[in-house]
């Protein structure tokens, strides 16, 4: 089974039972943050020809090709974001954080930290 987040995003569109959650999902980090809803109405511009929901989706489809192009220090919270959601209904998350969810989401943010870290300096593990 694929690990990252954002091919187990475009599988779980495709999943009618659990596209509902994620589409539920992304609509409410849409909202809450401006500069991913600038990212997402970028994203629904694209779509033509389609109406509804099958426009819905795949404008959600080329949100998460625009995520998956997007550089790491750009958008890291959102991948930590997705990584955390998809791992959660998938039901891959553990509460105590300890499974491959979990474990993803903390080597995007150790990925991110570590473009800021000076050079030279020791590798630290990310806590979750």
């Amino acid at each position: 089974m694929a690990t990252d987040p954002l091919v187990l995003a475009a599988t779980l569109l495709d999943d009618p039972c659990k596209r509902a959650a994620l589409l539920e999902a992304i609509e409410e980090r849409v909202k809450a943050d401006a500069e991913e809803r600038r990212h997402f109405a970028a994203a629904a511009g694209r779509v033509s020809r389609l109406s509804g929901d099958q426009a819905l989706v795949q404008a959600v489809r080329y949100y998460l090709q625009d995520l998956a192009r997007s550089s790491i220090h750009d958008r890291t919270a959102t991948l930590v974001w997705l990584a955390q959601t998809v791992a959660t209904l998938t039901g891959t998350r553990v509460s105590n954080g300890a499974h491959s969810g979990a474990t993803v989401a903390r080597g995007l943010r150790a990925a991110a930290e570590a473009l800021f870290r000076p050079r030279g300096q020791n590798d630290v593990s990310v806590s979750g």
